[in-house]
């Protein structure tokens, strides 16, 4: 602004000005693009508000473009229309004064002497008055652009003192021409030379007639026959390429009536002095659409009729109707609008609040369902997602209950197991490893001292896994403690523990066990196996490639019979140990572990694995084989309990 005031009163360049305009409007342009869409986002973030937008760029603003056009089309299809009316009424008034300087023309042609010629141009005066108010004649006898003779029916105004006339004038004319005192229209009839005195014919010499009006009471003459209303005449002289006034424009009305339609009709002016340039006469008029259609239909009223009404009445009356009907119509659809889009807003504020109840932990909040539309539809799903949710919550937490419950329960079960260490036999070396499936397992095995020299050795697999299959192993584990001090042998150990057992589980459920007596002071075994895997022995055989060996005597899983077909196929046997063999109990999920082609790992895969390893400490060999079994399932944790036993006679 400083720079602009500075450049006006000429401290500045104006050149400056027009540089700091430029970055005025290119800072303006880049503030507005970057602040802009913050702004709008701002601004359009309510729903309320967009679809309030949506509606107005979509409903009112195309119907309000729409109703404009057709309005400014009206507009201009009424104002040529009445510009057509006011040229046509001139039109017709101007061949008035042609038929008057015509009459001038034909009588001065047999007129003789000076007073016959006045005569007939005061006539043709008079008779041009009645429909051009003001209107004077002329009858000028031309040489070359000099006038040799004028008869008028005025002896003043600018036409009387011609000296001169317009190269225009020498020909016919008609339309409006400029004097120093004002405006006139003037029609100019050329023609022959009248007879003279002495009945001879001038040569070399020009006749014309010409009969004049002031233009404005002409043209408000017009206007009145036509229902216009004339607001005002203004002659504008062209110097150079401005218009300037000629003189004061002639007001007719004072435009008190607010409802009629402004037009303007522009005539071009011809200078009746030649050493001017012409101009232009603005007529500046209005007139009321209702009665400018009224005129319009007219022409239609008079010859032609409907059921005894008029074509024009009854299509202004139709154009009447239909303008109603379409505001109805619009106002029908603002109140359509305005109720959808406040269900709208309704629903998607309800929700947005029950989205934040939800975010800050109130999941039991629900939302009302006003509709039964598909925003209905939206409020119930939520409603049915938030219980869901709570009650998706409130089985989480009872399953982080139970999970606990089980990691305390998996904790108790480790605590059934002997601790890494806690057995020593003289003349074995141990190893030993459990690994359930699941937070607690079925699996089961247990070292038991039963002397200085001896070493009971349990290994068993409940049927099934989880904490049912988890309460039976600690069940055994009290009863393998007890008999295993009470019986020797290993077979009525496994006899004693099948009765006890049989009736205490439910029919579904079975043990397969493996039971066995080191003793390091006798170098022997003496196991016995109920249906559990067979045990494994490898053994070196003098310098050459150790050997391993397969052995499971015959023996039925405990609780599948109540005593007697279990005794009977029960078997006990006995091997001797030697120094350096190496004894492995295990159950089947070390053996019957499967990839994800449905092979299972094998005892014979077992076997090689435990001969390549043979000189490996226990539980590096422990370690190995579990290493082995879960690379061979691909898995990353055991699906099945996993079991094992070392014994390493030294």
């Amino acid at each position: 602004g400083a720079v602009f005031l500075l450049a006006e009163v000429g401290v500045l360049p104006r050149s400056l000005a027009s540089d700091a305009g430029l970055v005025f409007a290119l800072t303006l342009a880049a503030v507005l693009v970057y602040f802009g869409r913050d702004l709008l986002h701002w601004l359009l973030f309510p729903v309320r508000r967009r679809l309030a937008a949506s509606y107005l760029l979509l409903g009112l603003l195309p119907v309000a473009l729409l109703v404009s056009f057709f309005l400014l089309g009206a507009y201009v299809a009424l104002g040529e229309f009445g510009l057509y009316s006011l040229r046509s009424n001139l039109s017709a008034r101007s061949h008035g004064l042609h038929r008057a300087a015509d009459r001038i023309l034909v009588r001065l042609a047999t007129a003789a002497t000076e007073p016959e010629r006045r005569e007939a141009v005061e006539a043709a005066a008079a008779e041009a008055r009645a429909f051009a108010p003001g209107a004077e004649a002329f009858h000028f006898e031309v040489e070359g652009d000099r006038v040799e003779r004028l008869v008028g029916s005025t002896d003043e105004g600018p036409f009387r003192a011609a000296e001169r006339v317009p190269d225009w004038a020498l020909g016919p004319y008609e339309g409006a021409v400029q004097t120093e005192s004002g405006a006139w229209y003037a029609v100019v009839s050329p023609g022959l030379s009248p007879a003279s005195d002495s009945g001879g014919e001038d040569r070399g010499i020009s006749h014309f007639a010409l009969v004049v009006a002031p233009i404005a009471p002409f043209v408000h003459r017009s206007t009145a026959d036509e229902d216009l209303i004339l607001r005002a005449v203004w002659p504008l002289w062209l110097e150079g390429d401005e218009q300037t006034p000629a003189a004061q424009p002639v007001i007719a009305d004072d435009g008190s009536d607010p409802f009629s339609i402004r037009w303007v009709l522009l005539l071009n002016a011809a200078p009746w002095n030649p050493d001017l340039s012409g101009g232009t006469v603005a007529v500046t008029f209005g007139f009321a659409p209702i009665q400018l259609l009224q005129g319009a239909t007219r022409s239609l009223d008079e010859p032609l009729a409907l059921n005894d009404q008029p074509i024009g009445s009854s299509l202004f009356v139709v154009l009447v109707e239909l303008g109603i009907l379409f505001i109805l119509i619009e106002c029908a659809a603002l109140l359509l609008g305005i109720r959808l889009a406040r269900s709208i807003t309704r629903s998607v504020e309800a929700l947005s609040r029950g989205t934040e109840r939800v975010r800050g932990g109130h999941f039991g909040h629900r939302v009302e369902v006003t509709s039964r539309d598909q925003l209905g539809q939206l409020a119930a799903s939520f409603n049915i997602m938030t219980a869901k949710i709570a009650d998706d919550l409130d089985r989480i937490q009872r399953a982080a209950v139970l999970e606990q419950e089980m990691e305390t329960a998996r904790e108790a079960q480790a605590l059934l197991l002997p601790p890494e260490g806690s057995v020593s036999v003289p003349g074995f070396s141990l190893a030993a490893v459990c690994r359930p499936a699941a937070e607690v397992g079925g699996d089961y095995y247990d070292l038991i001292p039963l002397g200085p020299n001896r070493l009971g050795v349990v290994i068993a697999d409940v049927a099934g896994t989880g904490a049912r299959a988890a309460f039976y192993m600690a069940e055994l584990k009290g009863l393998m403690q007890a008999l295993s001090r009470l019986h020797d042998s290993p077979r009525q150990v496994l006899i004693e523990a099948n009765r006890v057992l049989h009736g205490a589980l439910d029919s579904r459920t079975f043990i397969t066990i493996t039971y066995g007596v080191f003793d390091s002071a006798e170098r022997k075994v003496t196991f016995a196996r109920a249906g559990h895997s067979p045990l494994i022995r490898l053994r070196p055989n003098e310098g050459k490639w150790p050997q391993s060996e397969s052995i499971a005597p015959e023996g039925l899983g405990v609780a599948l019979d109540p005593g007697p077909v279990f005794d009977s196929v029960l078997q006990e046997k006995t091997e001797p140990l030697r120094p350096g063999e190496t004894w492995l109990f295990f159950t089947d999920g070390v053996s019957e572990a499967m990839n994800t082609d449905s092979d299972m790992f094998g005892e014979e895969r077992l076997m090689r694995l435990l001969e390549d390893n043979a000189l490996a400490p226990p539980a590096e060999m422990q370690q190995t084989v579990e290493d082995a079994v879960l690379q061979f399932t691909g898995a990353e944790t055991h699906t099945d309990d996993l079991t094992m036993v070392l014994v390493r006679v030294d």
